[in-house]
């Protein structure tokens, strides 16, 4: 499945290839993919719009950081796009 992430402005964020809505809270919303896992960082977090038919997903607040890990780095995340939003 292919997978985009558009961000408009740091308050809205659309994502395509969403397998599942692994946790949210306003501080972090943590998603399923067939590429791994993507944990997204910030405050007043709300997921607006979820289809899991298609796997478009968006979620808007005040974005800090987002980044992707592997099932196996759960407990070591690594951000690759942690220093865009600094």
């Amino acid at each position: 499945m292919e997978q985009n992430v558009c961000l408009f402005s740091r308050r809205r964020m659309e994502l395509t290839g969403i397998d599942e809505v692994e946790s949210f809270s306003e501080e972090q919303i943590t998603l399923k993919t067939e590429m791994g896992m993507i944990a997204v960082d910030g405050n007043g977090l709300k997921i607006e719009r979820f289809s899991t038919e298609n796997g478009e997903l968006i979620i808007i607040g005040e974005f800090d950081s987002f980044y992707y890990y592997g099932k196996k780095e759960a407990g070591d995340k690594k951000g690759i796009f942690r220093k865009l939003f600094k």
